[in-house]
């Protein structure tokens, strides 16, 4: 073996690489086996990043989103739709609470929802309610004027969601009056009169007019067959939906006078007497003239010489659509979309009878003939269904309007005829009518339930007593979220009760001033006239007659009806558009909350301080037996002189006692 080899050969290992190289660490970056290992990108092998990422800047906003309406903080991202419970809190950011207890609002609320259920009340809970009463008053004027100051400061924020019910009311205020103006002379008037509002038409005896011999005539249209009067959370998530197709659809619909129009022109020529003829929401437009600003302000009038006799028909037309948006064209744009395209069974009413049309009727009518048949491709537009037509109704009414010993037989009561939607009917027969059914947007949910205004106060009371049914009905609804709230049932002497402590108003009296008003249009010469109201002439009706001849003082009437577009400007900035909360009414609100309506929130822990304090009192009122004192002369306070006399008497005597103590230790050590 050559030694060479052994000792190692330096032409062997030429051009090799240094064991340097083999000697490497598997963690530097640099390294091929640690990159193959890895297959990672070396951006991500640097160290810190020198600035911010692009990722975590491109999105510029905080983690709190806001609202777009009213760029206010969203108090609330998260709903649980699984669980009934509603998402208002009461709003009290000055943390003020309630004098009273949790027990004793408890009592109170359970009294009212028993009263509001007609159910029996508990006697205890009387007993507590009778017992707080100064208290609840006293704190009642306090959360009425709390909530007042919170509507105020918050009124951008509460009326918000009404955006767009403005916007659907607008687009159906535009295609209706195309659609009405089709129908009327473009032609001037000019004021022909003036005549006095209903509160300044008193008669020379003051007289209670009433409304008697009320009777149906006749009905017809399609009306809901509603058992159970109830507004499910499933028919509401979907209104909003039927809202904007009604404000396309719904402008054709045919007021209730309209499809009654031959029967009452059958009992026109029969009669001999003046006749009057007002629809429901002619009538109420002379009850409430100017009450709001979302109510309408303009209505046709005819007046003409009944056929071969000398008595006049005095015609009210139905009035034509309120020009500016608020709570009265909410509703109505409410109730009228939700009757016209709720789910339900519908009953028809016929000249033989009364037939029920069920929901499914064209589907069984179409599995009757089941054919098979080939596949055919269509265009989409082809296949679209056909949207079904709006569901209406009207009743026809007679009845009297007579003011006691006013009326004798040269001047008898007025006959009057009136036309007016059915809400709904509880059997199939059609023979328990309910008598309303209105649905009122709750502006403040958080708060409670709101009054009723004057003009949903009349037409509920009139509905229930032309239709002579016992009951009515209110669905109290969310204008935030749409959420039922209550269903309220409606009673004629609830009513009336309702308008005299809100608005000292008198059904009676206000049917006299009617009776009054009514007169005076009989000396008005026949003829076709336009009847207003304008803020201008705050205590009058202006009455507008056609002239051949425009003038310096008259004016179009498309040109007054199509030049406006509605908005809810006029009814935000009016000091009346404010509706205080009724202590009466308890809602879902207040029995999730255990919350008394009108009032404040308990104290958390306050019930526990006041049980504690009333342990206190009520073991301080017993009395306990009187113990034996011995009675003793109260020494007198010493002086100056005393009291150095005895500090050293008191000296000598310790210095004493020490001699004698050291004296018997020096015995004791001598031992």
């Amino acid at each position: 073996m050559e030694t060479n080899l052994c000792k190692g050969s330096v032409t062997i290992f030429h051009n090799q690489p240094s064991y340097r190289v083999f000697n490497k660490s598997i963690e530097q970056a640099d390294d091929s086996l640690f990159t193959f290992l890895n297959d990672v990108d070396s951006e991500f092998l640097k160290e810190e990043q020198p600035g911010p990422s692009q990722v975590f800047t491109s999105y510029a906003c905080g983690f709190t989103r806001s609202d777009p309406r009213t760029q206010e903080l969203l108090r609330r991202t998260v709903y649980d739709h699984t669980k009934q419970q509603l998402p208002y809190e009461f709003p009290n950011p000055q943390e003020r609470y309630s004098v009273l207890s949790a027990a004793q609002q408890a009592a109170c609320l359970r009294l009212l929802l028993a009263w509001q259920q007609n159910l029996a009340e508990s006697e205890d809970d009387f007993i507590v309610w009778r017992v707080t009463n100064g208290k609840r008053c006293k704190e009642q004027q306090l959360v009425q004027k709390h909530i007042y100051d919170y509507a105020n400061a918050q009124k951008e924020r509460l009326y918000a969601p009404m955006k767009p019910l403005v916007m659907h009311y607008s687009k159906w205020f535009e295609l209706r009056m195309l659609h009405l103006l089709r129908g009327l002379p473009n032609s001037s008037y000019s004021t022909h009169t003036g005549l006095p509002q209903l509160h300044q038409c008193k008669g020379l005896q003051e007289a209670a007019a009433s409304m008697e011999n009320i009777k149906l005539l006749c009905r017809r249209g399609q009306v809901r067959l509603w058992p159970e009067v109830r507004l499910p959370q499933q028919e509401l998530s979907t209104l909003r939906v039927r809202l904007e197709r009604y404000a396309y659809t719904g402008v054709n619909d045919e007021p209730a006078s309209q499809s009654v129009s031959d029967v009452l022109e059958r009992h026109l020529l029969e009669t001999d007497e003046d006749v009057f003829v007002l629809p429901l929401d002619a009538l109420l437009m002379l009850l409430t003239p100017g009450a709001y600003v979302d109510l309408p302000t303009e209505m046709m009038l005819h007046i003409s010489n009944i056929p071969d006799s000398e008595y006049k028909c005095i015609e009210f037309k139905e009035p034509l659509p309120a020009r500016n948006c608020g709570w009265h064209t909410n509703s109505r744009l409410l109730t009228q979309a939700y009757t016209a395209y709720a789910p339900a069974n519908w009953v028809q009413f016929t000249a033989d009878g009364v037939v029920q049309l069920p929901n499914d009727a064209p589907a069984a009518a179409l599995n009757d003939k089941v054919q098979p048949a080939d596949y055919k491709l269509l265009p989409i537009d082809e296949d679209v269904r056909p949207m079904t037509e709006a569901k209406s109704n009207s009743a026809l009414v007679s009845w009297r309007l007579r003011a006691g010993e006013a009326d004798t037989e040269a001047e008898p009561a007025l006959l009057m005829y009136s036309s007016l939607p059915i809400a709904a009917v509880r059997d199939a027969a059609a023979n328990q009518m309910l008598g309303c059914h209105l649905i009122k947007l709750e502006n403040k949910p958080d708060c409670g339930c709101e009054t009723m205004t004057k003009y949903e106060l009349l037409s509920a009371w009139l509905q229930l007593k032309l239709l002579q049914a016992d009951i009515g009905h209110c669905s109290r609804i969310s204008l935030q979220d749409l959420a039922p709230l209550l269903e309220e049932p409606l009673t004629l002497a609830a009513l009336e009760q309702q308008l005299h402590e809100y608005y000292h108003i008198s059904m009676p009296q206000q049917l006299s001033q009617l009776r009054e008003f009514l007169k005076l249009l009989r000396s008005v010469t026949p003829g076709r006239y336009l009847l207003r109201y304008t803020a201008k002439y705050k205590d009058k009706f202006l009455l507008c007659q056609p002239t051949p001849e425009p003038t310096p003082n008259s004016f179009k009437l498309h040109d007054l009806l199509a030049g406006t577009s509605p908005n809810d400007i006029n009814f935000l900035t009016q000091a009346a558009s404010y509706l205080p909360i009724s202590p009466k009414l308890c809602s879902r609100l207040h029995e999730q909350l255990q919350l008394l309506p009108c009032s404040f929130p308990v104290k958390v822990g306050g019930a526990r301080r006041s049980k504690k304090k009333a342990m206190i009192k009520k073991k301080s009122k017993v009395e306990e037996p009187p113990s034996l004192v011995q009675r003793t002369r109260k020494k007198k306070p010493k002086s100056r002189e005393s009291r150095r006399k005895n500090s050293r008497q008191r000296k000598r005597a310790a210095a004493k006692a020490q001699k004698e103590q050291d004296k018997e230790l020096d015995k004791i050590m001598c031992l």
